[in-house]
């Protein structure tokens, strides 16, 4: 439960970050008196479909490197680094390169003939084709999901787009107001803290560092679904009398 709060969370903080990436795609696609309330909604959990699938296939990739590596330390200390590395890139701090996918031909193509659409469904797959585009916002919700169970990480990544489509919808020039980039800053900050904790609760879990402040905290933001090895398990000591 701790983790879909995060990811809707994280959505919704993020949301002033969304605005401007996606708005252009928004007026692209937006036009007078042809574009119901409902056109926007759809859009949004077009984008929070493919969110799903990618949290589907995040949870799948770190159970794969989880069972290769046969320890649940492993994925911790994978989904740390990774969510450090991404944190510091929102922060401005190291370059984040993500494959251009929006540069592929059959995907301009797919674009260029739902922009060109008169059905009124039209922006829902605009939505699902536009959620693959990189982003870093994104990128740092899927390095969570790595350590989740299938379920968690394809529900909690749907929040994650549901989380911002408020500010796609009808809230952008509230949250500007609000100036909420400066509050995904700190949301990066903070995710880039997690970042760390996971990875010392990796090397904990190594038995090579004691357990870091708020570890009870840190198993309910990454639970496993795979049971605790038992090279992780606390040794037990034996008294022979």
């Amino acid at each position: 439960m701790l983790s879909l709060l995060l990811f809707l969370a994280l959505g919704f903080v993020g949301s002033g970050h969304c605005v401007g990436m996606c708005g252009p795609f928004v007026m692209g696609y937006t036009r007078p008196q042809s574009n119901p309330w409902y056109s926007h909604v759809l859009y949004g959990l077009g984008r929070s479909t493919t969110y799903a699938v990618l949290g589907f296939l995040a949870s799948s990739f770190g159970q794969i490197i989880q069972g290769l590596l046969g320890l649940r330390a492993s994925i911790l200390i994978v989904a740390g680094l990774i969510m450090v590395y991404l944190a510091l890139g929102q922060l401005h701090l190291l370059p984040v390169q993500l494959p251009p996918v929006q540069n592929w031909r059959w995907y301009q193509k797919s674009m260029g003939r739902l922009f060109a659409s008169t059905s009124w469904y039209r922006t829902y797959p605009l939505g699902l084709l536009l959620g693959y585009i990189p982003c870093g916002l994104t990128a740092i919700a899927l390095s969570l999901a790595i350590t989740q169970p299938i379920p968690v990480a394809t529900l909690g990544m749907f929040l994650f787009g549901l989380g911002t489509m408020p500010a796609m919808v009808g809230f952008g020039l509230l949250i500007q107001r609000l100036k909420v980039p400066k509050l995904q800053r700190y949301m990066a900050g903070a995710m880039a803290v997690l970042g760390v904790l996971t990875i010392w609760m990796g090397i904990h879990r190594l038995g090579w560092l004691p357990a870091p402040p708020q570890s009870a905290l840190l198993m309910r933001l990454h639970p496993t679904s795979i049971p605790m090895e038992d090279s992780e398990m606390p040794q037990m000591h034996h008294h022979h009398y």
